[in-house]
């Protein structure tokens, strides 16, 4: 049963996660976008500490994320399926747990490949003439962390009922909203960030099972 479940989920966000991939594996590899490519000769940009690869990295998680946290819900209420899951032998915050943990999986696996494929590239001898620590990979980071915040704040709008000109999308601009003080802080302070990140996350998820299991379903 569960593997059923996980197939089907990772069938509904293998779409959006692969045209995401696709734009996340250009950006690192097209010279016109970051102002590095493997193939050109060395390049004045410092890797990671430009405007370019973090503005359109950012703009790719943000996009995944409200992509499929809204995919894995509303596509079950437009085909009228949450019946049929709800009479599976299966736990109901459990079958929700799976379609979080494929999603949020999926996310955080597309959204760290480009940063390890940029920063592998950046670590490596003659490829461009300035000096690259790891450090320099952290602001990086800290949008790929704050984007689970989005991811969940995008399920749980989905996933509620009411309308979508009303107060359905609250949770995806609270998340939005956090998501930007999460970033602040983690940049400000570190660690305290990463903690309140990890809060508002576990937070989310608490909400997304309370909807989940009181919500009536046509």
């Amino acid at each position: 049963m569960y593997r059923a479940l996980w197939t089907k989920e990772l069938r509904e966000v293998l779409g959006a996660a692969a045209v995401a991939m696709a734009a996340y594996l250009l950006l690192v590899t097209s010279g016109y976008a970051t102002g590095l490519a493997p193939w050109s000769e060395r390049s004045r940009t410092i890797p990671f500490l430009g405007a370019t690869f973090m503005s359109f990295f950012g703009l790719i998680a943000i996009a995944l994320a409200i992509t499929q946290g809204l995919k894995q819900t509303v596509a079950e209420g437009v085909r009228e399926t949450y019946l049929f899951l709800l009479h599976r032998p299966i736990d109901w915050t459990r079958l929700i747990g799976v379609k979080l943990g494929v999603g949020l999986t999926t996310y955080l696996v597309c959204s760290a490949i480009p940063i390890l494929l940029y920063a592998w590239w950046a670590a490596t001898p003659g490829t461009h003439p300035s000096l690259f620590e790891w450090s320099m990979t952290a602001r990086a980071w800290q949008v790929w962390g704050v984007g689970s915040l989005i991811y969940l704040g995008s399920f749980l709008s989905g996933l509620r009922p009411g309308r979508w000109f009303g107060t359905r999308l609250f949770p995806l601009a609270a998340s939005a909203v956090g998501a930007g003080g999460c970033f602040a802080l983690m940049d400000s302070l570190g660690l305290p960030g990463v903690v309140v990140l990890v809060l508002l996350d576990s937070f989310l998820v608490v909400m997304i099972l309370f909807v989940a299991t009181s919500r009536d379903y046509p």
